[in-house]
């Protein structure tokens, strides 16, 4: 569990500097949309965050647990909205549509936040695994029937701006973008909404990273198919900032993986992770100053070749 909750960690990290980047580094004509990209990879965050709390709280921690089980409802709800203003905002439809579900999520969401065992009737933490006990009722149906209107919108927003497009490079940036978001949606579907039903919640982390891949395909998208305008300098920085995270999570996760095979299961503590976590950026930064100096090894060799074969 903590290898699970560690990668959900460096992915919420991933995910929400993905969010400031881009819209930090949007033209003013794609800020509004950028704004709402930036907004889903906060709710995003939160989402992650108050998952992996849920997963590894223990039984004495019942009196605080409470706060991130709602925002973890809460939250995923967010998302969504901010993910159809993403890509809806730029037609009048669209923002039409984004304010009508962002009016319905604020009142589901702040129906569970004033009254929460409505939702659910109690929270079980125990050693053995951590689970919540759902109230089938009114607001429950609600929540479900929420997801159930607003991810085919948004996948129909994506779907319409291809076929309205002529662009080819646009086009490709909205197939990325709906098959991420679809697969990701089906995932959550499966194992944070209907395996909670049967009292499985040992899952549930597969959610947060199957968004969190949704959101990087995005900024696939955004990088690669120009989806919003960006200033080149912040495109640089934005690549910079994935490549490194992404190298540290395959890394992070590689070495817990040995770790727990040579230490029969036990998993590195908190600070084994930490100075590792350190190590990879600091072999990161100096990779730079490591391949000029290949290349200068490199160029003397080829030098002296070339003086041999004279």
């Amino acid at each position: 569990m903590q290898l699970i909750v560690m990668l959900l960690a460096t992915v919420s990290i991933l995910t929400f500097l993905s969010g400031a980047i881009v819209f930090f580094g949007a033209t003013k004509g794609d800020r509004v949309r950028s704004a709402w990209y930036f907004a889903a990879a906060i709710f995003a965050t939160v989402w992650m965050a108050s998952i992996s709390i849920f997963l590894v709280a223990r039984p004495e921690q019942s009196n605080t647990i409470n706060w991130h089980v709602i925002w973890t409802f809460v939250s995923a709800i967010l998302i969504d909205v901010a993910f159809l203003g993403y890509g809806a905002w730029k037609k009048r439809y669209g923002k039409i549509t984004t304010f009508i579900f962002l009016v319905l999520g604020l009142i589901i969401g702040g129906a569970i936040m004033f009254n929460p065992s409505a939702l659910y009737s109690d929270i079980i933490l125990s050693h053995t695994g951590n689970s919540v006990v759902m109230n089938i009722g009114p607001l429950y149906f609600s929540y479900i029937a929420f997801f159930g209107a607003i991810v085919p919108v948004i996948i129909g927003v994506f779907a319409h701006q291809f076929f309205k497009t002529h662009s080819k490079r646009k086009q490709g940036g909205d197939i990325v973008t709906m098959a991420s978001f679809g697969l990701s949606s089906t995932i959550v579907l499966v194992f944070n909404l209907i395996l909670p039903l049967f009292n499985n919640w040992s899952l549930i982390w597969l959610g947060p990273l199957a968004l969190a891949v949704t959101i990087i395909a995005v900024y696939y998208t955004i990088l690669r198919y120009r989806m919003l305008n960006l200033s080149s300098a912040w495109l640089r920085i934005l690549s910079y900032v994935v490549i490194v995270a992404s190298v540290a999570i395959i890394y992070m996760i590689i070495f817990s993986i040995i770790f727990a095979a040579l230490f029969r299961g036990s998993a590195p503590s908190t600070e084994v992770i930490i100075l590792n976590f350190i190590m990879i950026l600091i072999f990161i930064a100096l990779m730079p100053a490591l391949n000029e100096a290949l290349t200068f090894v490199k160029s003397l060799t080829l030098d002296n070749k070339h003086k041999e074969k004279k």
